[in-house]
């Protein structure tokens, strides 16, 4: 088996941190090592696994002093593959590369983010040395190409998740439905959009019963509380802040929402999926990809307010294709986007 070091810039408590905690726990502690430059909220996590951790600081993505210690590191610990998570620490590992550490160097894309003339030219030259670049999506597959990465270079890998062993499927809503969103309460996750959709809601058809919770925390919360009481939501909408147990958000919710701007390939629909939840996102990034329209879930434009207002009307009402959402979506979860996949796929890569 492979020996990776796996490389983070900011350890927080995102998909990025989830996706790099659940290689280390499939691969061993023993084959892994964890480098990273910023502590943050999800240092803890890495540190429960035993997983043996060093800390770099890593100014930038040309930082030589840090590309130093790196290579030190990686001839130290004896690493066959460096898995880097973002543009900075790709950079890194090639250029720990140039200095002559004989390694494997691959970076996984996980968030879309513009790059100007200048970095698409340096990907020509930098990517050229990775073994491979893992893309979470079809969607950031084609980003990349676009942002100088050769498609030889590319694999896409989709993001997989060790859901609940059985299904929960839901027969029918409870008396009050539950509407969730879950998620960094900040712009591009879209809780406004879905706050001015259930205005819609409310003002369309009255006397429909629901309510919606929203989990997380961030930025924009006193931003959006402003807004619930603004269009007089304050009896239907609760912010449940961060809970840590999936378990209780989604078992407690009926219709998950992920109301995004942007979004490459995030956790939460597939994690609904896997709990049998009937899920609702926007057609943006790779969100279409989980979703399915009309037979994983179903797809509103982003900004859209009346289209997801009408749609969350429609399961409002509509037994039996909640029924249905629900089994299907299951089913396409544990055909795609598995962690037993998602991992076989992953270390056949480091293999290759």
């Amino acid at each position: 088996m492979a020996r990776v070091l796996y490389l983070l810039n900011f350890v927080g408590n995102g998909g990025t941190e989830k996706y790099v905690l659940d290689l280390i726990k499939h691969m061993g502690r023993d084959n892994c090592i964890f480098v990273y430059s910023e502590t943050g909220p999800g240092i803890e996590a890495f540190r429960q696994t035993g997983v043996k951790m060093y800390q770099v600081n890593m100014k930038g993505p040309f930082d030589v002093k840090a590309a130093k210690r790196i290579k030190q590191i990686i001839q130290m610990e004896k690493a066959d593959v460096v898995h880097a998570n973002f543009l900075r620490e790709n950079y890194l590992a090639i250029l720990a590369k140039w200095m002559g550490a004989r390694c494997k160097a691959i970076w996984t894309y996980h968030v879309n983010v513009p790059m100007g003339l200048g970095i698409r030219s340096l990907n020509r030259v930098m990517t050229a040395f990775n073994h491979k670049v893992i893309t979470v999506s079809q969607f950031m597959y084609e980003q990349l190409q676009q942002k100088g990465v050769s498609r030889h270079k590319l694999q896409l890998i989709h993001n997989g998740i060790d859901g609940p062993k059985i299904p929960h499927p839901m027969k029918h809503l409870r008396e009050v439905p539950v509407i969730a969103t879950i998620g960094r309460l900040r712009e591009e996750k879209g809780q406004a959009f879905l706050i001015k959709s259930l205005a819609y809601l409310k003002s369309a058809y009255p006397d429909m019963k629901w309510e919606c919770h929203l989990y997380g925390d961030g930025p924009q919360r006193e931003e959006l509380e402003t807004l619930v009481q603004k269009l007089g939501l304050e009896n239907f909408v609760q912010f449940k802040g961060f809970c840590s147990e999936k378990e209780i958000v989604y078992l407690n919710s009926d219709i998950v929402v992920v109301p995004s701007s942007n979004d490459a390939f995030p956790y939460v629909p597939i994690e609904a999926l896997s709990y049998s939840r009937v899920t609702v996102g926007t057609r943006i990034g790779g969100i279409p990809e989980i979703i399915k329209d009309g037979e994983s879930g179903l797809l509103v434009d982003y900004g859209n307010i009346e289209e997801l207002g009408n749609t969350i009307y429609r399961l409002l009402t509509d037994q039996k294709l909640v029924q249905r959402l629900s089994e299907n979506g299951r089913k396409y979860f544990e055909n795609h986007f598995t962690l037993e996949k998602m991992m076989k796929q992953t270390t056949a890569v480091y293999e290759y």
